[in-house]
Protein backbone atom coordinates (compact mmCIF):
# COMPACT_ATOMS: atom_id res chain seq x y z
CA UNK A 1 0.00 0.00 0.00
CA UNK A 2 1.55 3.57 -0.79
CA UNK A 3 2.03 6.43 1.53
CA UNK A 4 -1.50 8.18 -0.18
CA UNK A 5 -2.83 5.25 0.44
CA UNK A 6 -2.12 4.80 4.00
CA UNK A 7 -2.82 7.99 4.84
CA UNK A 8 -6.40 7.92 3.19
CA UNK A 9 -7.08 4.70 5.46
CA UNK A 10 -6.35 5.89 8.37
CA UNK A 11 -8.47 8.99 8.09
CA UNK A 12 -11.28 6.66 6.74
CA UNK A 13 -10.64 4.56 10.25
CA UNK A 14 -11.00 7.52 12.12
CA UNK A 15 -14.00 9.28 10.61
CA UNK A 16 -15.63 5.67 11.01
CA UNK A 17 -14.61 5.42 14.77
CA UNK A 18 -16.03 9.14 15.21
CA UNK A 19 -19.31 8.69 14.01
CA UNK A 20 -19.30 5.11 15.86
CA UNK A 21 -18.48 7.17 19.56
CA UNK A 22 -20.69 9.74 18.32
CA UNK A 23 -23.72 7.13 18.68
CA UNK A 24 -24.37 8.19 14.97
CA UNK A 25 -26.20 6.10 12.60
CA UNK A 26 -24.84 5.32 9.00
CA UNK A 27 -24.13 3.12 6.45
CA UNK A 28 -22.30 3.06 3.44
CA UNK A 29 -24.29 3.02 0.16
CA UNK A 30 -22.01 1.39 -2.29
CA UNK A 31 -18.48 0.48 -3.62
CA UNK A 32 -17.70 -0.09 -0.24
CA UNK A 33 -15.78 -3.24 -0.67
CA UNK A 34 -12.02 -2.19 -0.16
CA UNK A 35 -13.38 0.24 2.65
CA UNK A 36 -11.42 0.74 5.34
CA UNK A 37 -8.15 0.00 3.51
CA UNK A 38 -8.85 1.31 -0.11
CA UNK A 39 -11.44 3.36 -1.73
CA UNK A 40 -11.60 4.45 -5.88
CA UNK A 41 -13.23 7.63 -5.41
CA UNK A 42 -15.96 9.09 -3.13
CA UNK A 43 -17.25 7.47 -0.28
CA UNK A 44 -21.34 7.50 -0.07
CA UNK A 45 -22.56 8.06 3.11
CA UNK A 46 -26.40 8.16 3.96
CA UNK A 47 -27.01 9.06 7.60
CA UNK A 48 -30.55 9.77 9.57
CA UNK A 49 -32.68 12.85 8.43
CA UNK A 50 -31.60 16.02 10.42
CA UNK A 51 -28.43 14.37 11.22
CA UNK A 52 -25.70 15.56 8.09
CA UNK A 53 -24.75 18.67 9.59
CA UNK A 54 -23.58 16.62 13.09
CA UNK A 55 -22.74 13.90 10.74
CA UNK A 56 -20.09 16.68 9.08
CA UNK A 57 -19.26 18.49 12.07
CA UNK A 58 -17.64 14.84 14.09
CA UNK A 59 -15.86 14.28 10.95
CA UNK A 60 -14.30 17.53 10.09
CA UNK A 61 -12.82 16.93 13.56
CA UNK A 62 -12.08 13.56 13.24
CA UNK A 63 -10.08 14.60 10.06
CA UNK A 64 -8.12 17.01 11.64
CA UNK A 65 -6.99 15.07 14.18
CA UNK A 66 -6.20 12.61 11.47
CA UNK A 67 -3.59 15.14 10.19
CA UNK A 68 -6.36 16.10 6.76
CA UNK A 69 -8.40 19.74 6.49
CA UNK A 70 -11.25 20.22 4.77
CA UNK A 71 -10.40 22.18 1.44
CA UNK A 72 -13.84 21.80 -0.56
CA UNK A 73 -17.50 21.93 0.47
CA UNK A 74 -20.35 21.57 -2.25
CA UNK A 75 -23.55 21.00 -1.92
CA UNK A 76 -24.92 18.93 -4.65
CA UNK A 77 -27.65 16.36 -3.74
CA UNK A 78 -25.70 15.10 -0.53
CA UNK A 79 -22.99 17.59 0.91
CA UNK A 80 -20.10 16.72 -0.98
CA UNK A 81 -16.74 17.30 1.14
CA UNK A 82 -13.46 16.98 0.29
CA UNK A 83 -10.70 16.83 2.18
CA UNK A 84 -6.48 16.68 1.82
CA UNK A 85 -3.50 15.87 3.92
CA UNK A 86 -1.61 18.52 5.38
CA UNK A 87 1.65 16.26 5.17
CA UNK A 88 0.96 15.28 1.44
CA UNK A 89 -1.77 16.22 -1.40
CA UNK A 90 -3.16 12.69 -0.58
CA UNK A 91 -7.37 13.90 -0.89
CA UNK A 92 -10.40 11.82 -0.23
CA UNK A 93 -14.13 12.69 -1.11
CA UNK A 94 -16.93 11.90 0.97
CA UNK A 95 -20.47 11.95 -0.06
CA UNK A 96 -23.18 12.66 3.00
CA UNK A 97 -26.95 12.29 2.13
CA UNK A 98 -29.81 12.17 4.32
CA UNK A 99 -32.06 11.39 1.49
CA UNK A 100 -32.69 9.99 -1.96
CA UNK A 101 -33.42 13.34 -4.14
CA UNK A 102 -33.39 14.09 -7.60
CA UNK A 103 -33.65 17.98 -8.24
CA UNK A 104 -36.22 18.33 -5.13
CA UNK A 105 -37.92 15.19 -5.29
CA UNK A 106 -37.28 11.99 -3.22
CA UNK A 107 -36.74 9.46 -5.99
CA UNK A 108 -36.19 6.50 -3.15
CA UNK A 109 -37.87 6.35 -0.07
CA UNK A 110 -34.63 5.38 2.46
CA UNK A 111 -36.39 5.99 5.67
CA UNK A 112 -36.15 1.99 6.37
CA UNK A 113 -32.23 2.00 5.53
CA UNK A 114 -30.81 2.44 8.84
CA UNK A 115 -33.19 -0.17 10.57
CA UNK A 116 -32.21 -2.85 7.71
CA UNK A 117 -28.80 -1.98 7.20
CA UNK A 118 -26.21 -4.88 7.83
CA UNK A 119 -23.50 -4.47 10.32
CA UNK A 120 -19.47 -4.69 9.60
CA UNK A 121 -16.38 -3.97 11.50
CA UNK A 122 -16.43 -0.72 11.17
CA UNK A 123 -19.52 0.24 9.39
CA UNK A 124 -22.47 -0.90 7.80
CA UNK A 125 -23.68 -1.55 4.60
CA UNK A 126 -27.59 -1.62 3.10
CA UNK A 127 -30.01 -4.79 2.90
CA UNK A 128 -29.04 -5.78 -0.51
CA UNK A 129 -32.46 -5.21 -1.59
CA UNK A 130 -32.00 -1.14 -0.54
CA UNK A 131 -28.99 -1.36 -2.08
CA UNK A 132 -29.95 -2.56 -5.46
CA UNK A 133 -32.67 -0.79 -5.42
CA UNK A 134 -30.28 2.56 -5.16
CA UNK A 135 -27.80 1.57 -7.76
CA UNK A 136 -30.87 1.20 -9.95
CA UNK A 137 -32.27 4.61 -9.68
CA UNK A 138 -29.69 6.64 -8.68
CA UNK A 139 -27.97 6.99 -12.46
CA UNK A 140 -31.61 5.74 -14.35
CA UNK A 141 -33.75 8.97 -12.33
CA UNK A 142 -30.27 11.21 -13.52
CA UNK A 143 -29.04 9.94 -16.46
CA UNK A 144 -31.72 7.89 -18.04
CA UNK A 145 -29.44 4.93 -18.21
CA UNK A 146 -28.47 1.87 -15.62
CA UNK A 147 -24.91 1.63 -14.81
CA UNK A 148 -23.21 -1.14 -16.24
CA UNK A 149 -21.06 -1.79 -13.40
CA UNK A 150 -24.18 -2.56 -11.01
CA UNK A 151 -26.21 -4.41 -13.60
CA UNK A 152 -25.52 -8.02 -12.53
CA UNK A 153 -26.03 -6.78 -8.79
CA UNK A 154 -29.21 -5.30 -9.32
CA UNK A 155 -30.29 -8.50 -11.58
CA UNK A 156 -29.23 -10.78 -8.83
CA UNK A 157 -31.41 -8.83 -6.07
CA UNK A 158 -34.42 -8.46 -7.87
CA UNK A 159 -34.58 -12.49 -8.38
CA UNK A 160 -33.49 -12.78 -4.57
CA UNK A 161 -35.31 -9.93 -2.86
CA UNK A 162 -38.15 -9.15 -5.70
CA UNK A 163 -40.89 -8.91 -2.86
CA UNK A 164 -38.75 -6.70 -1.07
CA UNK A 165 -37.79 -4.36 -3.66
CA UNK A 166 -41.42 -4.06 -5.25
CA UNK A 167 -42.97 -2.78 -1.72
CA UNK A 168 -40.08 -0.21 -1.86
CA UNK A 169 -40.56 0.83 -4.99
CA UNK A 170 -43.82 0.93 -4.45
CA UNK A 171 -43.81 4.00 -2.13
CA UNK A 172 -42.32 6.38 -4.60
CA UNK A 173 -43.60 4.84 -8.17
CA UNK A 174 -47.05 2.72 -7.14
CA UNK A 175 -47.31 -1.12 -7.01
CA UNK A 176 -47.74 -0.74 -10.94
CA UNK A 177 -44.42 0.06 -12.04
CA UNK A 178 -42.57 -0.83 -8.77
CA UNK A 179 -43.51 -4.91 -10.74
CA UNK A 180 -42.14 -3.52 -14.21
CA UNK A 181 -38.99 -2.42 -12.37
CA UNK A 182 -38.43 -5.64 -10.40
CA UNK A 183 -39.48 -8.01 -13.01
CA UNK A 184 -37.20 -6.21 -16.26
CA UNK A 185 -34.68 -6.42 -13.91
CA UNK A 186 -34.90 -9.17 -12.98
CA UNK A 187 -34.56 -10.33 -17.06
CA UNK A 188 -32.04 -8.22 -17.88
CA UNK A 189 -34.53 -6.24 -20.15
CA UNK A 190 -32.21 -2.85 -19.48
CA UNK A 191 -33.63 -1.21 -22.60
CA UNK A 192 -36.62 -1.25 -21.49
CA UNK A 193 -35.96 -0.13 -17.66
CA UNK A 194 -34.13 3.28 -19.33
CA UNK A 195 -36.85 3.84 -21.38
CA UNK A 196 -39.18 4.11 -19.03
CA UNK A 197 -36.96 6.91 -17.16
CA UNK A 198 -39.19 9.60 -18.29
CA UNK A 199 -42.30 7.79 -17.33
CA UNK A 200 -40.78 7.09 -13.75
CA UNK A 201 -39.55 10.79 -13.27
CA UNK A 202 -43.44 11.93 -14.03
CA UNK A 203 -44.49 9.17 -12.03
CA UNK A 204 -42.37 10.66 -8.59
CA UNK A 205 -43.41 14.47 -9.08
CA UNK A 206 -47.14 13.93 -9.66
CA UNK A 207 -47.56 11.54 -6.65
CA UNK A 208 -45.50 13.70 -4.50
CA UNK A 209 -47.24 16.86 -5.37
CA UNK A 210 -50.43 15.60 -5.09
CA UNK A 211 -50.03 13.54 -2.21
CA UNK A 212 -47.21 16.05 -0.05
CA UNK A 213 -47.85 19.03 -1.54
CA UNK A 214 -46.48 20.88 1.48
CA UNK A 215 -43.47 19.21 2.06
CA UNK A 216 -42.46 19.06 -1.51
CA UNK A 217 -43.06 22.62 -1.68
CA UNK A 218 -40.38 23.39 1.27
CA UNK A 219 -38.33 21.15 -0.66
CA UNK A 220 -38.26 22.84 -3.92
CA UNK A 221 -38.04 26.46 -2.22
CA UNK A 222 -34.70 24.42 -0.13
CA UNK A 223 -33.80 23.40 -3.57
CA UNK A 224 -33.94 26.70 -5.25
CA UNK A 225 -31.99 28.41 -2.32
CA UNK A 226 -29.31 25.54 -2.75
CA UNK A 227 -28.64 26.15 -6.63
CA UNK A 228 -28.78 30.09 -6.14
CA UNK A 229 -26.22 29.88 -3.26
CA UNK A 230 -23.80 27.59 -5.37
CA UNK A 231 -24.26 29.99 -8.38
CA UNK A 232 -22.87 32.98 -5.76
CA UNK A 233 -20.42 30.63 -4.42
CA UNK A 234 -19.24 28.03 -6.65
CA UNK A 235 -17.36 25.01 -5.57
CA UNK A 236 -14.90 24.62 -8.95
CA UNK A 237 -11.80 26.39 -9.96
CA UNK A 238 -10.27 28.60 -12.49
CA UNK A 239 -6.67 28.34 -12.45
CA UNK A 240 -4.51 30.18 -15.13
CA UNK A 241 -1.02 28.70 -16.17
CA UNK A 242 1.62 31.36 -17.69
CA UNK A 243 4.93 31.35 -18.81
CA UNK A 244 7.54 31.53 -21.20
CA UNK A 245 7.85 29.06 -24.30
CA UNK A 246 9.39 25.80 -22.92
CA UNK A 247 7.83 25.99 -19.29
CA UNK A 248 5.51 23.05 -20.35
CA UNK A 249 2.09 24.61 -20.17
CA UNK A 250 -0.09 22.19 -21.66
CA UNK A 251 1.58 18.61 -20.20
CA UNK A 252 1.78 20.23 -16.61
CA UNK A 253 -1.89 20.69 -16.99
CA UNK A 254 -2.53 17.36 -17.56
CA UNK A 255 -0.55 16.34 -14.84
CA UNK A 256 -2.46 18.86 -12.26
CA UNK A 257 -5.67 17.18 -13.94
CA UNK A 258 -4.23 13.74 -13.03
CA UNK A 259 -2.74 15.13 -9.00
CA UNK A 260 -6.20 16.68 -8.34
CA UNK A 261 -8.64 13.83 -9.80
CA UNK A 262 -10.33 12.70 -6.68
CA UNK A 263 -11.33 16.75 -6.05
CA UNK A 264 -12.17 17.60 -9.89
CA UNK A 265 -13.65 14.75 -11.67
CA UNK A 266 -12.28 15.14 -15.45
CA UNK A 267 -14.98 14.56 -16.46
CA UNK A 268 -17.14 17.76 -15.31
CA UNK A 269 -13.38 20.16 -16.04
CA UNK A 270 -12.36 21.79 -19.22
CA UNK A 271 -8.56 23.03 -20.28
CA UNK A 272 -8.81 26.01 -22.29
CA UNK A 273 -5.99 27.14 -24.76
CA UNK A 274 -5.73 30.66 -24.44
CA UNK A 275 -9.17 31.45 -23.87
CA UNK A 276 -12.82 29.79 -24.43
CA UNK A 277 -13.52 29.77 -27.73
CA UNK A 278 -16.81 31.61 -28.92
CA UNK A 279 -16.39 32.55 -32.30
CA UNK A 280 -13.24 30.60 -32.96
CA UNK A 281 -13.92 27.08 -32.17
CA UNK A 282 -13.52 25.35 -35.32
CA UNK A 283 -10.87 27.36 -37.02
CA UNK A 284 -8.66 27.11 -33.64
CA UNK A 285 -9.30 23.25 -33.96
CA UNK A 286 -7.68 22.97 -37.96
CA UNK A 287 -4.55 25.15 -36.71
CA UNK A 288 -1.65 23.78 -35.47
CA UNK A 289 0.69 25.03 -33.13
CA UNK A 290 2.83 28.37 -33.46
CA UNK A 291 6.65 26.94 -34.52
CA UNK A 292 7.02 30.65 -35.14
CA UNK A 293 5.02 33.10 -33.07
CA UNK A 294 7.15 36.07 -34.54
CA UNK A 295 7.99 35.68 -37.38
CA UNK A 296 5.38 37.76 -39.29
CA UNK A 297 5.48 41.59 -39.53
CA UNK A 298 3.41 43.15 -36.71
CA UNK A 299 -0.19 44.74 -38.22
CA UNK A 300 -0.50 48.45 -38.14
CA UNK A 301 -2.36 50.31 -35.30
CA UNK A 302 -5.99 50.22 -36.99
CA UNK A 303 -5.74 46.51 -37.35
CA UNK A 304 -4.45 45.72 -34.27
CA UNK A 305 -7.16 47.49 -32.38
CA UNK A 306 -9.49 45.07 -34.55
CA UNK A 307 -7.72 42.47 -34.11
CA UNK A 308 -7.97 43.12 -30.34
CA UNK A 309 -11.87 44.62 -29.69
CA UNK A 310 -12.30 40.84 -31.64
CA UNK A 311 -10.42 38.78 -28.90
CA UNK A 312 -11.10 40.44 -26.08
CA UNK A 313 -14.78 40.13 -26.98
CA UNK A 314 -14.41 36.45 -27.11
CA UNK A 315 -12.52 36.93 -23.49
CA UNK A 316 -15.20 38.26 -22.46
CA UNK A 317 -17.98 36.34 -23.51
CA UNK A 318 -16.46 33.36 -22.65
CA UNK A 319 -14.50 33.75 -19.10
CA UNK A 320 -18.35 35.38 -18.34
CA UNK A 321 -20.17 31.91 -19.99
CA UNK A 322 -17.85 29.19 -20.32
CA UNK A 323 -16.44 29.11 -17.18
CA UNK A 324 -19.24 29.24 -14.41
CA UNK A 325 -21.18 26.28 -15.55
CA UNK A 326 -18.44 24.41 -15.18
CA UNK A 327 -17.16 25.66 -11.86
CA UNK A 328 -21.12 25.46 -10.87
CA UNK A 329 -20.48 21.52 -11.12
CA UNK A 330 -17.70 21.70 -9.43
CA UNK A 331 -15.06 21.19 -12.10
CA UNK A 332 -11.68 22.75 -12.73
CA UNK A 333 -11.01 25.08 -15.51
CA UNK A 334 -7.56 25.31 -16.56
CA UNK A 335 -6.49 27.50 -19.02
CA UNK A 336 -3.29 27.93 -20.64
CA UNK A 337 -1.73 32.01 -21.32
CA UNK A 338 -5.09 33.60 -21.12
CA UNK A 339 -5.41 37.44 -21.67
CA UNK A 340 -2.05 37.78 -19.87
CA UNK A 341 -0.37 37.53 -23.44
CA UNK A 342 -1.58 40.58 -23.91
CA UNK A 343 0.31 42.43 -21.64
CA UNK A 344 3.93 39.97 -21.74
CA UNK A 345 3.77 39.31 -25.39
CA UNK A 346 1.23 41.01 -27.63
CA UNK A 347 3.91 40.56 -30.51
CA UNK A 348 2.39 36.66 -30.22
CA UNK A 349 -0.01 38.29 -31.84
CA UNK A 350 1.35 41.04 -34.42
CA UNK A 351 -0.27 43.72 -32.08
CA UNK A 352 0.84 46.91 -31.85
CA UNK A 353 -1.08 47.50 -28.52
CA UNK A 354 -1.26 50.30 -25.91
CA UNK A 355 -0.68 48.86 -22.04
CA UNK A 356 -3.45 51.49 -20.67
CA UNK A 357 -6.38 49.91 -23.72
CA UNK A 358 -4.67 45.97 -22.55
CA UNK A 359 -5.87 47.14 -18.71
CA UNK A 360 -9.06 48.32 -19.39
CA UNK A 361 -10.23 45.30 -21.05
CA UNK A 362 -8.58 43.23 -18.51
CA UNK A 363 -11.34 45.15 -15.82
CA UNK A 364 -14.25 43.65 -17.33
CA UNK A 365 -13.13 40.09 -17.89
CA UNK A 366 -13.99 37.63 -15.44
CA UNK A 367 -10.44 37.18 -13.24
CA UNK A 368 -9.20 33.33 -12.08
CA UNK A 369 -8.72 32.18 -8.91
CA UNK A 370 -5.46 31.56 -9.35
CA UNK A 371 -2.76 32.80 -12.19
CA UNK A 372 0.37 30.41 -11.61
CA UNK A 373 3.70 30.94 -13.39
CA UNK A 374 5.65 28.17 -14.52
CA UNK A 375 9.19 30.03 -14.01
CA UNK A 376 12.69 28.55 -14.50
CA UNK A 377 15.87 29.87 -16.83
CA UNK A 378 16.17 31.25 -19.43
CA UNK A 379 18.75 28.45 -20.68
CA UNK A 380 16.41 25.53 -19.58
CA UNK A 381 13.36 27.33 -21.42
CA UNK A 382 15.72 27.39 -24.79
CA UNK A 383 16.74 23.85 -24.42
CA UNK A 384 13.01 22.71 -24.49
CA UNK A 385 11.92 25.22 -27.32
CA UNK A 386 13.96 27.77 -29.44
CA UNK A 387 10.61 29.41 -31.09
CA UNK A 388 11.82 32.70 -30.24
CA UNK A 389 15.70 34.03 -29.46
CA UNK A 390 17.13 33.50 -26.17
CA UNK A 391 17.29 37.46 -25.30
CA UNK A 392 13.23 37.73 -25.98
CA UNK A 393 12.76 34.59 -23.49
CA UNK A 394 14.88 36.31 -20.86
CA UNK A 395 12.68 39.23 -21.36
CA UNK A 396 9.48 37.41 -21.57
CA UNK A 397 10.68 35.64 -18.25
CA UNK A 398 11.17 38.96 -16.77
CA UNK A 399 7.66 40.19 -17.44
CA UNK A 400 6.17 37.31 -16.69
CA UNK A 401 7.45 37.90 -12.79
CA UNK A 402 7.17 41.46 -12.43
CA UNK A 403 3.08 40.88 -13.32
CA UNK A 404 2.64 37.65 -11.41
CA UNK A 405 4.45 39.07 -8.09
CA UNK A 406 1.77 42.13 -8.22
CA UNK A 407 -1.33 39.85 -8.62
CA UNK A 408 -2.92 39.14 -5.48
CA UNK A 409 -4.24 35.67 -6.31
CA UNK A 410 -0.14 34.53 -8.50
CA UNK A 411 1.81 31.95 -7.64
CA UNK A 412 5.40 31.67 -9.14
CA UNK A 413 6.58 27.42 -9.69
CA UNK A 414 9.66 26.31 -10.20
CA UNK A 415 9.37 24.95 -13.99
CA UNK A 416 12.97 23.70 -14.05
CA UNK A 417 12.23 20.46 -12.17
CA UNK A 418 10.83 17.02 -13.10
CA UNK A 419 6.93 17.35 -14.58
CA UNK A 420 5.78 14.58 -11.77
CA UNK A 421 6.96 17.21 -8.93
CA UNK A 422 5.54 20.79 -11.21
CA UNK A 423 1.84 18.87 -11.02
CA UNK A 424 2.77 17.94 -7.52
CA UNK A 425 3.48 21.68 -6.51
CA UNK A 426 0.89 23.31 -8.24
CA UNK A 427 -1.72 20.86 -7.05
CA UNK A 428 -0.42 21.45 -3.46
CA UNK A 429 -0.81 25.54 -3.95
CA UNK A 430 -4.54 25.06 -5.76
CA UNK A 431 -5.28 22.53 -2.34
CA UNK A 432 -3.58 25.64 -0.29
CA UNK A 433 -5.61 27.81 -1.68
CA UNK A 434 -9.11 25.93 -1.62
CA UNK A 435 -8.33 25.18 2.47
CA UNK A 436 -8.40 29.13 2.89
CA UNK A 437 -10.90 29.99 0.63
CA UNK A 438 -13.28 27.13 2.52
CA UNK A 439 -12.61 28.39 6.12
CA UNK A 440 -13.48 31.85 4.64
CA UNK A 441 -17.12 30.51 3.57
CA UNK A 442 -17.61 28.49 6.88
CA UNK A 443 -16.16 31.09 9.47
CA UNK A 444 -14.08 28.77 10.73
CA UNK A 445 -10.29 28.42 11.59
CA UNK A 446 -7.53 26.38 10.43
CA UNK A 447 -6.41 23.21 11.80
CA UNK A 448 -3.30 23.42 14.02
CA UNK A 449 0.36 24.15 12.36
CA UNK A 450 2.16 20.87 11.37
CA UNK A 451 5.60 20.17 13.47
CA UNK A 452 8.47 22.11 11.08
CA UNK A 453 10.04 18.55 10.11
CA UNK A 454 6.30 17.51 8.89
CA UNK A 455 5.75 19.97 6.85
CA UNK A 456 5.99 19.09 2.79
CA UNK A 457 8.30 21.59 1.44
CA UNK A 458 7.18 24.42 0.12
CA UNK A 459 7.14 25.46 -3.63
CA UNK A 460 8.89 28.43 -4.67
Amino acid sequence: MSAEAQEISQLVRAVFRAWDQDGMAFLILRNYEGLPDFTTNDIDVLVAPGQRRRAEQTLVAAAREAGFRLHNRAEFMPVALYLSSRRSHAQAHFDLFDASKWRAFDFLGCQGFLERRVRRELFAVPHPADEAATSLLSFLIYTGRVKEKYRAFITAQCRAEAAAMTKLLAQTYGAARARFLVAAGAEQRWTAIESAAGALRRTLILRQLTRHPGRTLRSVLADAKRLTLRFLRPPGLTVVLCGADGCGKSTIARVVTDELSCTFSPLKGRHFHWKPPVFTARRRAARGPATNPHGQPVRNRFASLVYFLFHWLEFFLGSHLSFRPITFRGGLVLIDRYYYDFFVDPGRYRLQLSPGLARLGYAFLKKPDLVILLDAPAEVLQSRKQEVPRPETERQCRAYRALVSRLPNGRIIDAAQPIETVGADIARVILDYMAERTQRRLGTRPGPPLPETERAKPPL
